[in-house]
């Protein structure tokens, strides 16, 4: 396989060789660097360099709010010292995105590779007034996993309507012999996209993709209605608001929860006998079945958080940005940086026999990708109104108050600061 990345890599690009002629400041996260240069897929950057004589400075870090902080500030200046910026989903609001050059002249005069094989789901939150800012370029997909071996242990079919699903929560409840307890549902109570999730069974969303407030409707509330009965019948951990996405992981992966809510991009790890001892194997994707009476409203979309890689609008190489952002997101270097650890953008990547060798769950998580969407739309406020969301969903499934009054005082608390963003 390290063979096959590093000859995808060293084709990426054709044509002679040039001098060295200008050098690209890339700022980013740690991953995206990674993803770009170093794995069984090879290292993009080092043929890029030789094919077009541009070359690359990265300057990384590992903190997604010291990331924008940064980034934004540079890009706001007269004159920066980026030329192309990593930016992820929930900072894309139509202020931020002014700040960055519309990549369609570009795209007219050298387009994109197969530009429609790019979910919708993550081309429309970086489009503004008809305009595109980004590409996107990795993303994480959230879904259910489940532990085959306690199906069949308890007896539960795969659930295939939202009812089986809560149906089969309670069943997968229970204490084992040497007293350990057994969860249906575990998942982190700090992730509002969590919740999301589950309201998406029933067709809802906290708010709409163009900004509309909908906590307080009758999907939300039906979700947090099946949660508080689950975490009164104790299918779901007592401490789960304070539990991580690693503590419900570790949960899952000890034998002791039947369904958890995770992302795609640990299901190769979490089946390996290091990580999962007697369950390695077991571990299973699963769409989150629709409610019954939502059967025929369309996939479930599944939440999904993504970077996009964008060209700072004071920045002063523009068309060698956009020669290296051409690069980075055409099929064969989605391919290559897959192989390198990176969350693919692009369906038909999925399909790739050296991608179904790496990801057996290839196939699944590219129909789930197909649907996804972020949980929330950017806004100025969108952190400060995540919070508020959070807290009076907490407060919901806690039985701290009904879910009609949570929700109710959840839109109370946010729409001054909606219409602030």
């Amino acid at each position: 396989m390290a063979l096959l990345g590093a000859t995808t890599a060293g084709t990426l690009l054709g044509g002679r060789a040039f001098g060295q002629q200008t050098t690209l400041d890339i700022f980013g996260h740690r991953v995206h660097q990674n993803a770009a240069t170093t794995g069984n897929g090879g290292d993009l950057i080092g043929p890029f360099t030789t094919q077009t004589g541009i070359g690359v400075n990265w300057t990384v870090l590992g903190d997604n709010n010291a990331i924008h902080e940064r980034l934004l500030r540079e890009v706001s200046l007269s004159s920066g010292g980026i030329d192309v910026g990593y930016m992820l989903n929930r900072y894309a609001t139509p202020q931020n995105l002014s700040l960055f050059e519309p990549l369609d002249e570009f795209m007219a005069e050298k387009p994109v590779e197969a530009f429609d094989d790019f979910s919708p789901g993550l081309l429309a939150p970086v489009q503004h007034e008809g305009k595109l800012y980004g590409l996107p370029v990795r993303h994480a997909t959230n879904t259910v996993v489940y532990n085959e071996k306690i199906l069949e242990e308890r007896g539960i079919a795969v659930p295939t309507t939202f009812e089986e699903f809560l149906a089969a929560a309670r069943q997968g409840t229970f204490k084992r012999d040497n007293g350990q307890d057994v969860f249906g549902l575990a998942f982190s109570g700090m992730q509002l996209s969590f919740f999301v999730s589950m309201a998406r069974a029933y067709g809802g969303d906290y708010m709409t993709a163009d900004g509309k407030i909908t906590a307080n409707e009758e999907p939300i509330i039906r979700a947090l209605t099946a949660l508080a009965e689950l975490y009164a019948e104790g299918v779901i951990p007592r401490g789960f608001t304070a539990d991580s996405g690693d503590d419900s992981t570790v949960l899952s992966n000890q034998g002791r929860a039947l369904f958890t809510l995770s992302n795609y991009a640990g299901l190769v790890r979490r089946n390996s006998p290091e990580e999962s001892g007697e369950y390695a194997g077991s571990f299973k994707p699963l769409h989150l079945p629709m409610a019954a009476d939502f059967q025929a409203a369309g996939p479930y979309a599944g939440t999904i958080e993504f970077w996009s890689i964008m060209i700072p609008r004071n920045g002063t190489k523009k068309q060698a940005a956009y020669d290296l952002i051409h690069t980075l997101t055409t099929p064969d270097a989605q391919v290559a940086m897959a192989l390198n650890g990176n969350g693919p953008t692009r369906w038909s990547v999925y399909a790739r026999p050296e991608i179904q060798q790496l990801l057996p769950f290839a196939d699944h998580e590219a129909a789930a990708l197909a649907s996804a969407r972020p949980h929330l739309p950017a806004f100025n406020e969108v952190a400060r109104v995540q919070d508020i969301f959070l807290e009076e969903s907490q407060a919901a499934v806690l039985g701290h108050k009904a879910p009609e009054q949570a929700m109710a005082d959840a839109v109370r608390r946010a729409e001054p600061l909606v219409g602030a963003g």
